[in-house]
């Protein structure tokens, strides 16, 4: 996907690079968007969640929400890199609405955020939700798979 180069035609005729693609802001979101944009250009990170595959058996507890934000941003990858987009831009409502749940409103669509900690509690978030723990041998193998980090490098605090 980094190597190549090709433009991709959307429906409404603009053309765009598949993953250069804007996220709409909806109110007060442009700090999510931003750490969704940079995520999604961490080739590891991408492209794990580009492949559902990936992610789709693992199993959770029943009524546990959290994995609500790994299918949302898998979605996410998913529009941002499709070559064969409606428009140059995509919308991140379904993930930001996830956010919303998940954090218990602690980032909101409507309220202006802080990127760092957003960045920090959503990267967490995401490594809770794959069955990382919060011990620090068990819990690093996750996220440092999904990054292709060797083992044993801590990616995500706990």
């Amino acid at each position: 996907l980094d190597k190549q180069a090709k433009l991709s035609r959307a429906y409404d005729g603009t053309t765009y690079l598949p993953g250069i693609v804007g996220l709409n802001n909806i109110k007060a979101n442009d700090y999510a968007n931003a750490v969704l944009q940079a995520l999604s250009n961490v080739p590891p990170l991408r492209n794990y969640f580009l492949e559902e595959e990936n992610y789709k058996n693992i199993q959770r507890p029943p009524g546990d929400i959290m994995f609500l934000l790994v299918q949302r941003f898998g979605e996410l990858m998913r529009k941002l890199w499709n070559p064969r987009n409606f428009k140059a831009h995509v919308s991140p409502h379904e993930m930001l609405q996830a956010v919303v749940l998940c954090s218990k409103k602690n980032f909101q669509i409507t309220k202006q955020g802080d990127g760092v900690d957003f960045l920090s509690w959503f990267l967490n978030a995401l490594h809770s939700a794959l069955g990382g723990t919060k011990k620090k041998k068990k819990s690093e193998w996750r996220v440092t798979k999904a990054l292709g980090a060797p083992t044993g490098v801590a990616l995500v605090t706990p």
